[in-house]
């Protein structure tokens, strides 16, 4: 710690005079959690239907009503002819469009099926796929309870005959994709932002001209990287502190695991990111560089390489060999396990021994390439 200690509070009395950087640094991960957290979307609401209701009984319009209960689908145009609907579709007016045929309503009434149209702009494949599960479920549920309805008063069975599947949510239980994207977000923002903190520490020195005076002090390499990135990881933890609560309290995301193992997994996410920004410093030796390129080194693996959004099995080969090298992955299943699932350590220990090892290999990294550096 003599060896630290010089080296760590030059580093603290800089961050502390550049007051609007500190600030900077413990605002904007807030911001970020803010802007992406609402924006960033996967559940599909509010859905703009366009219904070409031929058969105008009140079968269609019991349809119509249960479809747009939970305003969920909102009916905003009636073409008049499946020709106009799909013009509307075409030009963007509407995605979805539903055609209820002639007879849907005497289909119903003999107990027979009553097919219906359903049209969506598959330009969109996501919404598209998303909103035809939604929306399909709903109309076979209709239709099918109608038909039962229809059998029972006329003396058949109560029920249609076949397997009846009752599903259960898993600690998810409204399906709230909210829930799904804020303990990644936290990943992607914490990567980003702690890599481009330090990615200016070593690269400062030298466009300043004081790494001469770092050249001939006694401190060994890895003291100086400690002592650099020391005073970083505390910044580090105030944010991560910052985005977790608003999370719970914003975005009401559950914490169902223990904070203690929590806050040590982000400890080790913490110390091999900003020792990633560090490596950067030390080599590339200018302030700008070093942070553009630490802005994508991990922004861009962190988004698409860590399964916060894209799922990794859905990707070929290469890619989720690649995955494996990107921390942010097992931080993201580290967050999402204690976050939603309450689970512990006897589960999240291959994570966690992956994140360590990431950690130690890029101080050790960044220490060997700041000591070749300035020899």
């Amino acid at each position: 710690m003599r060896a630290i200690w010089p080296i760590l509070t030059k580093e603290v009395l800089h961050i502390v005079r550049d007051a609007r950087s500190l600030g900077a640094a413990l605002i904007l991960p807030l911001l970020m959690l803010l802007m992406f957290g609402y924006a960033i979307r996967i559940d599909v609401r509010n859905i703009d239907l366009a219904v070409v209701d031929q058969d105008n009984s009140p079968a269609s319009r019991t349809l119509l009503a249960k479809l747009t209960a939970d305003r969920t689908v909102r009916v905003v145009s009636a073409p008049a002819t499946e020709d106009r609907l799909l013009d509307e579709i075409e030009v963007g007016a509407v995605r979805m469009g539903l055609v209820i045929p002639y007879g849907y309503g005497s289909e119903l009434a003999g107990g027979r099926d009553a097919p219906i149209e359903l049209l969506v702009d598959g330009t969109d494949a996501t919404f598209a796929g998303q909103a035809l599960g939604l929306i399909g479920t709903t109309l076979r549920s209709v239709t099918i309870r109608e038909i039962e309805r229809t059998l029972r008063q006329a003396g058949g069975p109560r029920e249609l005959p076949g397997l009846v599947a009752e599903p259960r949510v898993l600690f998810n239980e409204a399906l709230n994709g909210t829930w799904f994207v804020v303990p990644g977000l936290i990943a992607v923002i914490v990567s980003m932002l702690a890599a481009m903190l330090t990615s200016q520490c070593v690269a400062r020195e030298y466009e300043q001209g004081t790494i001469e005076q770092i050249l001939v002090s006694p401190v060994s390499g890895p003291a100086i990287m400690l002592g650099k990135l020391l005073p970083y990881v505390g910044i580090g933890v105030l944010q991560v502190a910052t985005v977790t609560f608003a999370s719970r309290f914003l975005f009401d995301v559950p914490i169902r695991g223990s904070l203690l193992l929590l806050s040590f997994s982000t400890l080790l996410y913490l110390f091999g990111s900003m020792a990633l920004g560090l490596m950067f410093s030390a080599v590339l030796k200018s302030q700008q560089v070093a942070m553009q390129v630490a802005f994508i080194a991990t922004m861009l693996p962190s988004l698409i390489l860590s399964g916060f959004i894209f799922p990794i099995e859905n990707m070929p080969l290469l890619l989720r060999i690649i995955s494996y090298a990107v921390p942010a992955r097992y931080f993201i299943g580290i967050a999402r396990g204690l976050f939603l699932k309450g689970v512990g350590i006897e589960i999240l220990w291959p994570q966690l021994l992956a994140m360590l090892l990431f950690a130690t290999v890029l101080v050790g990294v960044a220490t060997s390439r700041f000591r070749r550096t300035l020899a």
